[in-house]
């Protein structure tokens, strides 16, 4: 078991910020497992293996096309890195985007092998 550092957050969030889909898959394992806030389960959606999550970060990405993550606080365990963001952007029909996240991450040689995505719930609908 190994403990991460601010290193290896910085490096998961550059593909991110970057909105490289291909750079975001290489950090994660072949099973990987994202699961993000909305769905109709208590856990919201789960999407399992590389190219299902392949296909949804693809989605993040259109949905918010210049998103940016912004660390807020990283905390450390073993095989485990959680990080609070700021998540910033502009949603696809033009509407400004500003809300707190968290990413609980399990880490399997160095890679991310579950991502459970958290989020501030913000009402879109205000002026």
């Amino acid at each position: 078991m190994r403990i991460h550092d601010k290193t290896f957050v910085d490096r998961f969030l550059e593909p991110w910020n970057d909105h490289d889909v291909e750079g975001a898959l290489a950090l994660m394992t072949d099973d990987c497992v994202w699961e993000i806030t909305r769905g109709s389960e208590p856990h919201g959606t789960r999407i399992e293996g590389a190219e299902a999550v392949r296909a949804a970060i693809a989605g993040a990405f259109r949905a918010m096309p210049d998103i940016h993550y912004e660390p807020v606080h990283s905390s450390f365990g073993q095989d485990l890195v959680v990080v609070e963001l700021l998540v910033t952007g502009t949603l696809a029909d033009g509407r400004p985007a500003k809300f707190q996240a968290c990413d609980v991450m399990t880490v399997r040689d160095g890679k991310i092998a579950a991502k459970r995505s958290y989020r501030k719930l913000v009402d879109w609908s205000g002026p």
